[in-house]
């Protein structure tokens, strides 16, 4: 994919007035209409839950949806792993930040990946890069 195709699929703007659903519905309208871009183009959207985004009658996606009739709407999976990571006991939240330790410190460099690779394979695991 070029630059171009990237800015499009992804934009930041500032909401000037309110965060409501119809005020966030109408930045994402004018950026498409600003790009040229259909919003008939839109087959899903994920969002955190809040009240602004899936609110029945005022949220962004029911704006969404009156424009855009098929448009998929789920639960963003990031957001709903992070929001049971938050609940998790102490000794589970501990491991988990310990696990996440290990593999950030395996990315970290090449050589740490290619000996857990070659690790991985003296022990007939799988191990994707």
């Amino acid at each position: 994919m070029n630059q171009e195709i990237y800015e499009e699929l992804l934009f930041a703007r500032t909401l000037i007035t309110d965060t409501k659903g119809e005020s966030i519905f109408h930045v994402l309208k004018d950026y498409f209409i600003e790009k040229a871009i259909p919003l008939s183009n839109i087959i899903s959207v994920a969002t955190d839950g809040a009240p602004a985004m899936v609110g029945r009658y005022r949220g962004f996606i029911s704006y969404l949806k009156q424009n855009v009739s098929g448009v998929l709407a789920i639960h963003c999976v990031i957001h709903r792993q992070h929001l049971v990571a938050k609940n998790l006991s102490v000794r589970l939240h501990e491991s988990l930040h310990l696990v996440i330790d290990a593999v950030n410190r395996i990315r970290s460099n090449a050589l740490n990946t290619r000996l857990f690779a070659q690790l991985c394979e003296e022990n007939d695991e799988h191990f994707d890069q």
